[in-house]
């Protein structure tokens, strides 16, 4: 008796682990990508986005949704309500790449965040070698698709994104807007960000070394603004300093955001050429401060 009541407690534990242990890879098996939908699309929208995301048989996909609740959740201590607004419509399909493919991102039908900023943010969440295509069924601020990105990575990878490094990628999304508004170009201000970013992790820059590096951005960009933004960019800086992020992998992430900076650093009259490059500048600068720091 004993011996049969042994055998099924052991068969149980079995089908129990074995269905763990599919659970756990569910986000792993054959597909062809990592869907994540606004959870509020209306039906003739769905069939919209899909059509902008190429995706004919959801059948193919590992398929989630994403609410207007979990896009509160993440951006309300950022943004104003009204710009989340009150439906969940960009979604995303994230495919994996190769080892040090990097993170690349295409948007369509998205007004407020550009794929750089998309693409700075995910860096900071710790999200690693994949192809993302973002849509929305129309003109959409494109916060939803940030939230869904991280949660169809969290599949993709088996692992809960870091608390602490989504709310970094959030913040940085929202703080990288503010600039871009403030300067009139998006582009520009995403670019700054990512080469702050860079020279922060790189040579493990203080407070202090920070705001001397910010300020002589500025003026290689050519762009003025409010000490008060300078300061959230200073404090959004640190906060990503804070996580574990790795300069190489900053680095391979972002391979074509950082030869879009070098692009157009030539474009100012900063080349090779020139008696420093721009970061070579930025790097004597930054020595020239500590050493005035230590007089």
């Amino acid at each position: 008796m004993w011996n049969k009541l042994l055998a099924a407690l052991l068969a149980v534990a079995m089908l129990v682990s074995v269905s763990a242990v599919a659970s756990a890879k569910e986000g792993r098996k054959e597909t062809k990508g990592y869907l994540v939908l606004g959870e509020d699309l209306k039906e003739a929208e769905k069939t919209e986005v899909l059509k902008l995301l190429q995706v004919d048989d959801l059948e193919e996909y590992v398929v989630r949704y994403t609410s207007n609740a979990q896009e509160h959740e993440a951006f309300d201590s950022y943004l104003s309500p009204s710009v989340v607004g009150k439906r969940a419509l960009s979604s995303i399909l994230m495919v994996p790449g190769e080892k040090g493919s990097g993170i690349s991102v295409s948007a369509y039908q998205i007004n407020y965040c550009t794929v750089e900023m998309y693409q700075n943010a995910l860096i900071s969440a710790g999200v690693e070698d994949v192809a993302i295509t973002i849509a929305a069924p129309m003109p959409a601020s494109g916060t939803c698709a940030l939230v869904s990105a991280m949660n169809a990575y969290s599949i993709l990878s088996g692992e809960e994104i870091d608390q602490e490094k989504a709310d970094a990628a959030v913040d940085e999304l929202v703080t990288t807007g503010d600039l871009g508004d403030a300067i009139g170009d998006n582009d520009k201000a995403a670019e700054l960000i990512a080469l702050l970013k860079q020279q922060m992790i790189e040579h493990n820059l203080s407070k202090e070394e920070l705001s001397k590096a910010l300020e002589e951005g500025c003026k290689q960009y050519r762009i003025t603004i409010e000490p008060q933004l300078k300061q959230k960019i200073i404090d959004l800086l640190m906060k990503i300093k804070n996580t574990d992020i790795d300069v190489n992998k900053l680095a391979q992430q972002a391979g074509d955001l950082y030869q879009k900076v070098s692009g157009t650093m030539e474009k100012m009259g900063i080349t090779r050429e020139n008696t420093l490059s721009f970061f070579q500048k930025l790097a004597h600068l930054l020595a020239d401060f500590l050493d005035s720091l230590s007089k």
